[in-house]
């Protein structure tokens, strides 16, 4: 398989998730209202500063924004009986694996610059 066929049928999982998973309830739960949470337990309420607290806070969002997409899509590509059509592509195991892994980058890369960028404007956040 040549360069541009892989890095094709990457993007082209990568869509097909961004598509069906984003909107699943697991990655809405785990990816957009616990890193609500968990800014609302650690910050409301209490007398710290957030500006040293905010890059850290940034990077465990952006961990756990991007980590909630890759553990749904295998189990339920498998329970809908649709991850052998997946596999009988004419694309590699790897590219599937980088594919699911994108979707789950851009989801948390995305959620975390609108937190950035909702903080910076209201919180002043240098």
């Amino acid at each position: 398989m040549d360069w541009k066929t892989f890095f094709r049928s990457i993007v082209v999982v990568a869509e097909k998730n961004m598509r069906i998973y984003y909107f699943k309830g697991p990655v809405v739960v785990f990816g957009l209202l616990f890193p609500l949470i968990m800014f609302l337990t650690f910050f409301i309420g209490r007398d710290l500063d957030l500006i040293p607290f905010f890059p850290g806070f940034l990077g465990m969002m952006l961990f756990f924004t991007s980590s909630s997409v890759g553990p749904l899509i295998t189990p339920w590509e498998k329970r809908e009986k649709t991850y052998e059509r997946l596999i009988s592509l004419p694309v590699i195991l790897e590219s599937v694996i980088v594919g699911d892994l994108l979707a789950g980058a851009i989801f948390g890369i995305g959620i975390t610059t609108i937190v950035f960028t909702a903080s910076t404007l209201l919180f002043h956040i240098p």
